[in-house]
């Protein structure tokens, strides 16, 4: 498969004290509420230089200056530190505001921006010396108007003043008079957006010597609506852009989708690459003038300098494959469905741990996880936390509860796992594309292999629904000649077999290699219709070979011929199952010869020991049925738990599901089977939890050679789980030839037979017939039950509630008579409660 590149990355910062004063929203509120608040008065004594502004060290973290790891060693304040620092960075540039305006009125098509006539050629001056801005662009500053003209303008209400330290420099003019979508206020934001998002788009160009005509579309993905009275939000803000940059050849559109707006942009970007429709894509996102000042309130309670003076914009370029540059993996896509739910827990299982699931990957093996990337010097002090470290802690949290870490392992995994925040709280902005950069640049320098992605939004703000929103995607380093060796590779199996194909790892065994190859040869002997490759350090020339020198390097060239279909099935020593997923072995008994299905033998079909053992039993029967086996028999081992499973799949039973008890060779008969009954099979299918059936594949295996050699059996089968859907089958580091070769033949029967189809038609009948092992509470402390109250409208969050806390916190309220709900906002776990009860939610949460 040949999956998109990000060729390029760039952003810009603009520092926009006077915007923050006259457009932000939190002080045009307090104009309109309290013109005379104290807030308003002190507001300018907090406002920060352009210097100070481009030292602050998050800032040179944004365009290129300074690493995540560099910023992580610096004490905090970091507005506090004196480092090094430039405007002009790797990725982009800090300009100030009095560029923006210039800008502004050089996207203007118009005419609604008019600068101040000396301004304006002072501006012209400042900027003759820039390859970004050509001479027809800077031309138009040549006419500038009359600052009493301007004055009129703005004193009138037809206008919005563009004020340069305070001092009344230009405006923008509405477009209609009656129009509200078209009045000065909206067209100012929009114009803003469109103006950062160019400069970020030039810097791209610049940067990366990209050609503009090469440029095929673009997608546009802030938080501004463009239209008029009849489409309030209409567009075409792409296109716009496209223009005023000089991409001749695109066209585009805009995507919206609050905070996750841009990841959305981003996976429709590789898709259209991916598909060919397009062959190089430009993502896109200006800044938000509403938000610049939004928690200036509590930075000057806090006593610090108001940090949301920066507005933030970015550019990304998606190309197709270039065999370099790092992959975007459309196959790994995490998406939160309406029906996901909208608990934090929810959320990240949704988006993050489901699609790594599914392509068989664990939450420690992302490298670099990227969700929003909010600034914790501007959240912490208005009580919204760290929002990245909530985040990851939340996925980290998702990490113990699947036994991938120890919960004292959290915090650490936190720090090697996550990116310190660094970026603007402007919504759209800090959500995961900031990182883009950065992870770039680790991946080319192989300090990381992969990295997630993360895009999340509160979609109640609209008013139009209540659900939450988020996506994710996964960008990968570039196999670059190891994917052009396996596609060659690919071209000449597929024109030798005409059967199935199955991949058997070498490497890390206690036997030897040529006894592994015997068990291949005599596997493909014994079969016409199958071809063997061999994976790992090996020289042969009767079989293909995909050199790979190290466990990673195995399973990663594994991974990617079970991706591209050069394997059906694969026949490994080891391999990482995610919680979910438990093998079923298949063994020889020695009484009569007879085969039987142990399930499981390694991997967990779930935390809970019962539940885990009646998916296990479903999981054997779908094995069973999918090798042609269509009534086999079940019995349970004589172990803990297996009374409740009996009576768990007794009800299945009742309900519907179909299958045949077996029974036990004693008197007293019944499905719980006891050691003679392994010894003779019995049953068909021996349910037992994954543990003892390891033990118990040694022992069937190796019994008649002294533990060290397994000799008989299939080995310890095909991973088995939920949306699991690579057959990944295992043996052990002591499998002789004669268990590799019948691990093989398993491997291939079930591909013969479409596995697949058998194990989804099973899980399904048993899902409805309720597989699912209910948990009875304790209900005997009536004094700590604690009822929800009846529901309410929520449209109001609390932040700021550590994830771990949230269960907790919620129950304080019930308990005092207020719904509350958890849920995923953009800043990371929240608590959602109704407008009239959020004054007293936070008193008693203590965090207002």
């Amino acid at each position: 498969m040949e999956f998109p590149v990000i060729k390029a990355a760039s952003y810009v910062l603009v520092h926009a004290p006077d915007i923050l004063y006259w457009q932000g929203t939190t002080p045009s509120m307090e104009r309109i509420t309290n013109p005379d608040s104290q807030f308003l008065k002190t507001l300018p004594q907090y406002l920060r230089s352009y210097a100070d502004a481009v030292k602050y060290p998050p800032n040179q973290v944004y365009i290129g200056n300074l690493s995540p790891e560099q910023l992580r060693a610096l004490p905090q304040p970091w507005f506090k530190q004196e480092i090094t620092s430039s405007s002009q960075g790797k990725y982009g540039q800090i300009v100030d505001q009095d560029e923006l305006y210039v800008l502004m009125k050089l996207v203007d098509r118009f005419n609604l921006v008019e600068l101040e006539e000396q301004f304006s050629l002072e501006q012209k001056k400042k900027l003759e010396g820039q390859a970004i801005f050509s001479a027809g662009e800077l031309a138009i500053l040549e006419h500038g108007a009359v600052l009493d003209d301007i004055k009129k303008l703005v004193e009138s209400g037809h206008a919005e003043g563009l004020y340069q330290q305070g001092k009344l420099v230009g405006c923008v003019r509405e477009a209609h008079e009656y129009d509200q979508n078209l009045k000065a206020h909206v067209v100012m934001e929009n114009l803003i957006s469109k103006a950062s998002a160019v400069l970020a788009l030039k810097n791209l160009l610049a940067i990366y010597k990209v050609n503009p005509t090469d440029i095929d579309y673009i997608i546009e993905t802030s938080e501004e609506a463009i239209g008029d009275m009849n489409q309030r939000g209409g567009g075409n803000l792409a296109k716009a852009i496209g223009e005023a940059v000089g991409l001749a050849n695109a066209t585009g559109v805009d995507m919206r989708g609050f905070c996750a707006g841009p990841v959305h942009g981003l996976v429709n970007a590789a898709s259209l690459v991916q598909s060919g429709i397009f062959n190089n894509v430009v993502l896109v996102g200006g800044g938000s003038s509403a938000k610049l000042g939004m928690n200036s309130k509590d930075h000057i309670a806090k006593g610090c300098p108001v940090l949301e003076d920066m507005l933030g914009s970015f550019a990304v370029l998606i190309s197709r494959n270039d065999g370099v540059s790092p992959v975007l993996r459309t196959d790994i896509i995490g998406k939160h469905k309406i029906a996901s739910g909208s608990s934090p827990q929810a959320v990240i299982q949704a988006i993050v741990v489901d699609p790594l699931i599914k392509n068989n990957l664990r939450i420690t093996d992302i490298d670099m996880y990227a969700p929003e990337l909010q600034n914790p010097e501007i959240t912490i002090p208005a009580g919204a936390g760290d929002v990245p470290l909530a985040n990851y802690k939340m996925i980290g949290a998702m990490a113990v509860k699947r036994g991938e870490i120890e919960k004292n392992q959290l915090l650490d995994f936190c720090q090697k796992h996550g990116m310190l925040g660094f970026a603007p709280t402007q919504g759209h902005i800090p959500s995961g594309i900031p990182a883009i950069g950065h992870i770039v640049d680790s991946i080319r320098a192989n300090k990381i292999q992969r990295a997630m992605i993360i895009g999340k939004g509160s979609l109640f703000l609209g008013r139009m629904t209540d659900l939450f929103d988020g996506l994710s995607i996964v960008i990968e380093k570039n196999p670059g000649e190891l994917k052009d060796t396996v596609t060659v590779a690919q071209q000449d199996v597929k024109e030798e077999k005409k059967g199935i194909t199955i991949g058997l790892t070498i490497g890390g065994g206690e036997i030897g290699f040529e006894d592994m190859l015997s068990g291949a040869r005599q596997a493909v002997q014994a079969n016409r219709d199958l071809n063997v490759v061999i994976i790992g350090q090996c020289n042969s020339e009767e079989f293909t070979v995909y050199a790979a020198d190290n466990e990673e390097a195995i399973r990663q060239t594994s991974e990617q011929l079970l991706q591209n279909g050069t394997i059906d099935g694969l026949v490994t020593m080891h391999y990482p199952f995610p919680i979910g997923v438990t093998t079923i072995g298949k063994v020889i008994t020695p009484a009569q010869g007879k085969e039987m299905y142990i399930a499981s033998t390694t991997g967990t079909a779930d935390t809970d020991r019962v539940q885990a053992m009646v998916k296990n039993a479903v999981f054997g029967i779908a094995v069973a049925r999918a090798e042609g086996k269509t009534n086999p028999t079940v019995g349970i081992l004589n172990v803990e738990g297996a009374r409740q499973v009996e009576r768990h799949l007794k009800q299945m039973q009742s309900a519907g599901y179909q299958f045949t008890w077996g029974s036990s060779l004693r008197k007293d008969g019944g499905p719980v089977l006891r050691g003679n009954d392994l010894i003779t099979g019995s049953v068909d299918i021996c349910v037992t939890d994954s543990l003892t059936g390891n033990v118990l594949m040694k022992f069937f295996s190796a019994f008649n050679s002294g533990g060290f050699y397994e000799t008989v059996g299939y080995g310890y089968g095909p991973g088995i789980g939920e949306d699991f859907n690579r057959l990944i089958c295992i043996i052990s580091r002591a499998s002789g030839a004669p268990v590799i070769s019948s691990a093989i033949n398993y491997c291939a029967n079930l591909v013969r037979n479409k596995w697949q189809e058998h194990v989804k038609r099973e899980i399904e009948r048993a899902k409805q017939c309720g597989w699912i092992v209910s948990r009875e509470e304790d209900t005997s402390n009536l004094e700590s039950e604690i009822v929800c109250p009846p529901a309410k409208t929520v449209d109001c969050e609390i932040h700021g509630i550590d994830i771990l806390e949230l269960d907790d916190a919620i129950k304080v309220l019930w308990k005092a008579g207020i719904y509350a709900s958890s849920g995923m906002g953009c800043t990371g776990p929240v608590i959602m409660v109704a407008s009239s009860d959020y004054e007293k939610a936070c008193q008693l949460l203590k965090i207002k």
